[in-house]
């Protein structure tokens, strides 16, 4: 029994790994399919997907042509070519490049019959390993900023983060899961909140079993009726203790959890030297819709 026990857990770590394998992080980015707007006139973001390579380095090329598109949209300009400008790409022994590499592409424009050349930088990427045709694919994303034509843009403010501090800490402290499900962790945020509402409805149910049978006590004078009484009564009164000590550490696992656990990441613009700055961050409206907000701090 107790290896079929260990069989099992590690068959279930092993389709966990597996799964966890199959996308580049558990949790999909804020900004996939919700491009933030930027607050800097130098420069946008353009999201660019590609489902035609099964590896990393066939997919971020094959994203190029998809950026020179969105620069001819945006500036009603003409492309004619696009290069690499620079890269820290790794690779390993089955040619995928690191997650935590970077690149920049070139774009030299064709402005009337003058050459320019605008700059852009992969903020961040994700993707999934699916399958089509028994063939294995990567349905990948990636966000750029692009300089807009005549600009001058500084992408090193720019920035990629999993973390949202006192944003999720001051929402997980007013309701249990709330500061997870801000973070992108539904699944998480579902379960602390569903823990905590069935302690507290354990609470008030022991609570008025309790109070119910010290009512009872105080109605007969029967000594083996009130023993009886007494007796349940000590019991959903220790039910209810452990139903207050399963929220405590329910709640207090919902705060730390929100303040040390990764989210789903989201773009980040830091503040100037100066003080001045601004940032793009998660939000929701009043009707419950996710969404983005940009921070400007003067």
């Amino acid at each position: 029994m107790r290896k079929a026990l260990i069989a099992t857990i590690c068959v279930l770590l092993g389709s966990g790994m597996c799964a966890m394998a199959q996308k580049s992080t558990n949790l999909r980015p804020k900004w996939v399919g919700n491009a933030p707007k930027s607050p800097a006139v130098e420069y946008y973001f353009v999201e660019v997907h590609s489902d035609a390579s099964s590896t990393l380095p066939g997919a971020r090329s094959s994203v190029k042509q998809e950026i020179a598109s969105n620069v001819e949209r945006t500036d009603k300009v003409t492309v004619s070519e696009v290069f690499e400008d620079k890269s820290t790409q790794r690779y390993d022994a089955i040619g995928n490049a690191s997650m935590n590499s970077t690149d920049s592409y070139q774009l030299q424009l064709n402005v009337q019959g003058d050459a320019r050349p605008i700059k852009s930088r992969r903020i961040d990427e994700y993707w999934e390993l699916t399958e089509r045709g028994g063939k294995s694919v990567l349905d990948y994303h990636a966000l750029y900023a692009v300089e807009r034509n005549g600009a001058n843009a500084d992408f090193s403010r720019i920035s990629s983060v999993s973390s949202y501090g006192v944003h999720s800490l001051w929402r997980s402290a007013i309701i249990p899961g709330w500061g997870q499900f801000y973070k992108g962790s539904n699944l998480k945020g579902g379960l602390i909140l569903g823990g905590a509402v069935v302690c507290a409805g354990g609470i008030i149910y022991t609570e008025n079993m309790r109070q119910d049978y010290m009512n009872k006590i105080k109605k007969t004078h029967n000594t083996e009726n009130i023993r009886a009484y007494k007796n349940k009564a000590d019991n959903f009164a220790l039910g209810r203790n452990i139903c207050i000590g399963a929220l405590a550490a329910v709640y207090v696992y919902n705060i730390v959890d929100a303040v040390v656990a990764p989210g789903a990441r989201h773009i980040v613009i830091k503040k100037n030297t100066d003080g001045s700055g601004y940032a793009i961050l998660p939000s929701v409206s009043a009707d419950g819709a996710a969404g983005v907000y940009a921070q400007i701090t003067f």
